[in-house]
């Protein structure tokens, strides 16, 4: 029985731990499904174990911390910084080549399972409360090659991007991708589809058009509108240097309980959007046959948070502001698994030597 003389502050309390409680019971839940699902895959994947020569299982791990910047206009007493770590894992399915055909070209299938998970600390100087975000999804992806020329690309992921003090009203979304690409010669290839993706803060279907021209033996421009253009630079066997601008955002389910400004809003209808672009290097390099590593720094442009209340894609504002541009540090690395004797180059390569970011296809950045 509640004490009557208990506070508000009290209650907020014993209702946030409740929800972080539910919260850490539902997570365990659904890793034990997910571990469930990893055993049977890899059970399923056993008889396809002679043709994994294109792909790894692998880890993947990365932290990242963008410093504290003001707010522009009317909110410029207000800061923002944020910090973020993300593990992920794939595991190739099927990883198949196919015998060659009487016209010389190999047919390939791929069939990979991603999970990926980010925590995301914002530091938003005029709330009252220090929030933690949890984003989460997991779904397959697909590659088929039909030869020399042609190949398809296509993935689901359901998945979470919840403030993890209401855990207890978990709000599952969808993110996909369709995508053909079609490789007119050995220094040019194009590619279009679609992408369905919060990388712009709101959920987006986006038409996805681009292509690959290789501007040296070493070397290659990579455009995928409007999700990325980036270019590539092999400086040996297996280091590559690559510079780049793409989007950078998301949308989270955000607790308004014990927050004043939200006092006149439903706190488990709210959400928060930040979104930026980031433009910057990255430099992979390859320490051993197993073991990646990338150092990434670069600015963040063009950045906006808001929050809004109602359906998801609403974009009706209760606060809304511009952010000075910032720059960021980010550190990365992979871990390959099993069998790597069909590593080369420093990364595996797929489809006729097109280099491929299969391992980032719940990406659409990296499409």
């Amino acid at each position: 029985m509640l004490n009557a003389k208990c506070s508000k502050i009290d209650i907020f309390q014993y209702k946030n731990d409740c929800s972080v409680l539910y919260g850490a019971i539902t997570l365990s839940s659904v890793m034990i499904r997910i571990l469930c699902i990893v055993i049977l895959l890899m059970g399923v994947s056993a008889s396809f174990a002679q043709d994994r020569k294109f792909l790894n299982p692998q880890l993947k791990f990365s932290a990242e911390y963008l410093p504290q910047s003001k707010f522009k206009g009317d909110s410029a007493e207000g800061k923002f910084s944020m910090t973020k770590a993300y593990a992920g894992f794939v595991f190739p399915v099927i990883s198949r080549r196919y015998a060659l055909t009487n016209d010389l070209t190999y047919k390939s299938l791929v069939l990979l399972v991603n999970a990926n998970a980010n925590y995301t600390l914002p530091n938003i100087t005029f709330l009252e409360n220090k929030h933690r975000f949890l984003s989460a999804t997991a779904g397959p992806s697909l590659i088929f090659n039909s030869g020399n020329k042609n190949t398809w690309l296509a993935g689901f992921a359901a998945g979470i991007a919840q403030d993890m003090d209401i855990f207890s009203e978990i709000t599952i979304r969808f993110t996909g991708h369709a995508l053909f690409k079609r490789k007119v010669s050995g220094n040019f290839s194009y590619h279009l589809g679609a992408v369905y993706s919060y990388v712009y803060a709101q959920p987006a279907l986006l038409p996805l058009l681009g292509c690959v021209i290789r501007t040296s033996d070493k070397s290659k421009l990579k455009i995928s509108l409007p999700v990325s253009v980036s270019f590539y630079y092999k400086t040996n066997e297996y280091d590559m240097l690559s510079v780049f601008i793409r989007p950078d955002g998301d949308q989270y389910m955000f607790s308004g309980y014990n927050e004043p400004m939200f006092a006149a809003s439903d706190p488990l209808s709210l959400r928060m959007r930040y979104r930026s672009f980031k433009t910057g290097s990255s430099y992979e390099i390859g320490l051993s046959n197993r073991l990646l590593i990338k150092p990434e720094v670069g600015m963040a442009l063009n950045r906006r948070l808001s929050f809004t209340e109602g359906e998801v894609s609403d974009k009706s504002n209760i606060f809304k502001s511009d952010l000075h541009s910032a720059p960021y540090v980010k550190f990365a690395f992979r871990i390959l698994l099993g069998d790597t004797r069909w590593r080369r180059n420093g990364d595996n390569f797929l489809l006729n030597d097109e280099r491929l970011d299969y391992y980032d296809l719940d990406d659409p950045t990296k499409l």
